[in-house]
């Protein structure tokens, strides 16, 4: 048994499925306000400037961050992850994996580059370990060199599906 299950059978979790259940709602009722307050002020951004990147209101954001509130929509940190150009995965994990997410919750974990800064680093990483010349022939798409064009169909599909 590792140590994680170990915790797990002897800790609260253990003594109902009842107190699971409320233990996991308050937890995702402050772990995603805590996310998009930490990476908002991370990235110096009022709530201002992430609401019409996210393309919501101001309130919304207030709300949003607010761990008291209680009510976030699916589709509402959605649009917050979009300002932020990220991507947000909800999963369903077993207890054990929630553990985890409960302990290695922190600030420092949310240092989080946009898309755009993602892909600059990785060609930037990739420029540097490879001083090889481009083999000629077929060349993959990939996020440094995809033609924007060429996604644009894909990239509105996805937007009217978004909205």
């Amino acid at each position: 048994m590792s140590t994680i299950e170990n915790t797990l059978s002897t800790s609260k979790l253990h003594q109902s499925k009842e107190y699971r259940e409320a233990f996991v709602s308050a937890f995702l009722k402050r772990y995603i306000p805590f996310q998009i307050r930490t990476i908002r002020k991370k990235r110096g951004m009022s709530q201002l400037e992430l609401a019409k990147e996210s393309k919501i209101t101001q309130g919304v954001i207030s709300r949003a961050e607010d761990p008291d509130n209680g009510n976030l929509a699916f589709n509402t940190v959605l649009r917050i992850a979009a300002g932020f150009d990220l991507a947000f995965v909800g999963k369903f994990v077993r207890f054990s994996e929630l553990r985890k997410v409960v302990d290695e919750m922190s600030e420092d974990s949310l240092d989080l580059p946009s898309f755009v800064e993602e892909c600059n680093r990785e060609e930037a990483a990739s420029t540097a370990t490879t001083s090889e010349p481009e083999t000629p022939g077929l060349k993959l798409p990939t996020a440094a060199n995809a033609n924007p064009e060429s996604s644009q169909p894909l990239l509105e599909s996805a937007q009217r599906g978004y909205k």
